[in-house]
């Protein structure tokens, strides 16, 4: 059976690491921009060009998405999936998504399958020829792949029928993230955060707690992982560290730390889909302070302290709690291991879409 896995510039290994050992059971190809997020996966992989592709310049996107309903097409796509058994995109809306449906409805290809991570019902719409993109998307896709409960019920929200949906988390690899048991050889109590650096991940707010932290507490130390506009905004303090680490080696950085936070916020447009961090944070066992945004209670369930959103006294708060109680860190520690092999094993997660693909396919 021939596989098209379609990313654009979305393409990046935390995702595609669900997929890696399905290339044992079908003919798998995975398409992307020139330039996506990390094309470091290994699977065959062919980067077309794309609106995606043009150096930033001011409003890039609202231009790029007016000219082009929306600026994640690829150029040639078409030709290259043609034959395929099964496409499989992401959410509704995409450039690329209309590009396999228009496809499938010009009988070039046999089925589309997409993954949604969208919480929001009814987002993406403001800009003009986007809602006919996603009433194509819910009349055309064979099946789609919800990463969350919330994001099943969004779609269910727009029109599509639960018939047509499945849940299917998205794992990680539990032989690279795992605890660190060696010996710790240092007292001081170590807070990780691994996030883009932008004002929606509440970097900021995280911040300010540790600050306000470390006026008692010497003794504890904050690492940034990530890169994006705010990074100036976070250096220049005592304790405070913003490190920039590749995919391969990023477990190390887990395997360091004594509590991991993502201190996400919400807006009008965004929420928290999903968080593979916390998956990473959950599988090397750290025990896990943040926010009620979007669906991230869905995803830790009981395994960590959750404040709300934007909150930072009681963000401070539950770090103290973690900081001064270690049986409380211990006990967090060992239940976030076993949901993260309980739920978030990329090779169950690739089994159950093997399944997916199996079944559309004798439809």
């Amino acid at each position: 059976m021939k596989i098209s896995i379609v990313r654009g510039a979305f393409l990046n290994p935390f995702e595609l690491q669900n997929y890696s050992s399905l290339r044992r059971s079908f003919e798998i190809s995975v398409y992307s921009s020139k330039h996506p997020i990390s094309s470091n996966i290994d699977l065959p992989l062919e980067k077309l060009w794309s609106p995606t592709d043009l150096p930033n310049f001011p409003y890039k996107y609202p231009v790029l998405n007016r000219i082009f309903v929306d600026a994640h097409r690829l150029f040639g796509l078409e030709k290259m999936i043609k034959g395929s058994d099964i496409v499989h995109v992401a959410e509704t809306y995409y450039g690329y998504t209309y590009q396999a449906v228009v496809a499938k409805r010009r009988g070039m290809v046999r089925r589309v399958v997409s993954t949604v991570w969208e919480i929001i019902p009814f987002s993406n719409e403001s800009i003009k020829g986007r809602k006919q993109y996603k009433r194509m998307a819910y009349e055309n896709i064979d099946h789609f792949i919800a990463v969350t409960e919330k994001a099943k019920q969004a779609l269910i929200k727009e029109g599509v029928s639960p018939a047509k949906i499945s849940v299917v988390n998205m794992g990680i690899d539990l032989k690279k993230f795992k605890p660190n048991l060696s010996a710790k050889k240092t007292k001081k109590v170590n807070i990780l955060c691994v996030a883009r650096l932008v004002p929606e991940k509440g970097v900021g707010d995280l911040l300010k707690a540790f600050l306000s932290l470390k006026e008692n507490n010497q003794k504890i130390n904050l690492t940034f992982v990530g890169s994006g506009p705010l990074k100036s905004e976070l250096v220049g303090f005592k304790n405070v560290f913003v490190k920039s680490i590749p995919y391969h080696q990023i477990q190390k950085e887990y395997q360091k730390a004594d509590i991991f936070c993502l201190p996400s916020r919400e807006t009008k447009t965004w929420k928290e889909q999903y968080g593979m961090c916390l998956l990473e944070a959950m599988a090397c066992g750290l025990p896990i302070v943040t926010t009620n945004s979007g669906a991230i209670p869905e995803v830790c369930g009981d395994v960590a302290l959750i404040s709300r959103h934007s909150d930072i006294n009681e963000l401070k708060t539950n770090l103290e709690k973690l900081i001064y109680n270690v049986n409380l860190r211990q006990s967090l520690s060992i239940a976030s291991r076993q949901r993260a092999e309980e739920r978030f094993n990329c090779q169950k997660t690739a089994k159950k879409i093997k399944k997916i693909y199996e079944e559309i396919s004798c439809h």
